[in-house]
């Protein structure tokens, strides 16, 4: 490829903010230096060229960084590119505008569906503080990755890349569910704020599964439910100042005691029930399905120490 033979395509124009998920340094057929440069959201990813003395290039650029770039769809003899015209970090009030989860990257979610699901529901969050929230929690550059690609658990239930996200959907909307079945007149601000504690109520596991899927030394030293105000934390700074209460009840949640436990205040809600009934029956229907994966279901199934079971019935009950 000759860079100086690309030429510009009228109205083919390039903007917006993206993830860095990718970075290689080439020189064209005439010498001339430029990066490759892959670029992410939730919608998709792409390649772009930044020709390295044709425009500022920030330096130090590093993996996952958020960039908002500008530039121009080209054509050449043999092939098209995007040619950037800009590069340039963020300023706090681009991010402020973007829409809520948009700098997920797509390319590193292997439930792409889920990922969908997700933003669409995060996205239809009447309370605009939650919004901010799930953005300040689930948007960290050091945690957004792990969060799309973690399994749920290591040897049980959702045990498999982007299980935990799957998951965590399960649970969110199970709390849903249960609301709706047992306190249909909640306040819509209420079900909002259990929504959020399901969706996040694993969060920790950031913490004790690494990219690769595999247990960090946090998982052998703390518990991941110990963690989950840890992952809040920026969330929880921004939602004390705006909707102290919204706080309030979602540290309530995540850290009340289950019934018969040694440590922790008694539930004062029923979401705070709730987001627990429902990580169990997620939970508990999953593992129950990879105890029968291989066989029929019914009779007894295993999986690890786990034992299921299920009644044989007359063809006629099936």
């Amino acid at each position: 490829m000759k860079l100086n033979e690309l030429r510009p395509i009228l109205k083919e124009t390039f903007s917006g903010a993206y993830r860095l998920t990718g970075r290689v340094a080439c020189f064209d057929d005439e010498g001339i230096p430029y990066l490759k440069l892959r670029l992410s959201s939730c919608v998709h990813d792409c390649v772009v060229l930044a020709v390295i003395d044709s425009i500022p290039i920030p330096e130090r650029l590093g993996h996952m960084e958020l960039v908002v770039v500008k530039g121009q769809g080209c054509v050449g003899q043999e092939e098209g590119a995007i040619l950037l015209t800009d590069i340039r970090r963020p300023l706090p009030t681009d991010v402020a505008r973007l829409p809520a989860l948009q700098t997920l990257p797509r390319l590193f979610c292997p439930k792409p569906d889920s990922l969908d699901q997700l933003i669409d529901a995060v996205r239809s969050l009447r309370c605009e503080s939650l919004q901010m929230f799930v953005k300040r929690v689930l948007e960290r550059r050091d945690r957004l990755e792990i969060f799309l690609k973690a399994p749920a658990s290591k040897n049980y239930h959702h045990n498999y890349p982007g299980g935990l996200l799957v998951h965590s959907l399960e649970v969110a909307k199970g709390v849903l569910n249960m609301v709706h079945m047992n306190e249909p007149q909640m306040a819509r601000g209420m079900q909002e704020i259990g929504f959020v504690a399901g969706l996040l109520h694993d969060i920790g596991k950031t913490y004790t599964f690494d990219l690769n899927g595999r247990s960090t030394a946090a998982a052998r030293l703390c518990g991941h439910g110990d963690l989950t105000l840890e992952a809040c934390a920026p969330g929880l700074a921004y939602l004390d100042k705006v909707d102290p209460d919204a706080a309030l009840a979602l540290r309530h949640i995540w850290t009340c005691a289950s019934p018969g436990a040694r440590y922790g205040v008694p539930a004062a809600m029923t979401l705070a029930r709730y987001v627990r009934d429902a990580d169990g029956q997620s939970a508990m229907v999953n593992n129950q399905y990879q105890a029968f994966r291989r066989r029929e279901a019914q009779g007894f199934g295993r999986l690890g120490q786990n034992v299921y079971w299920i009644p044989s019935f007359d063809a006629g009950w099936r």
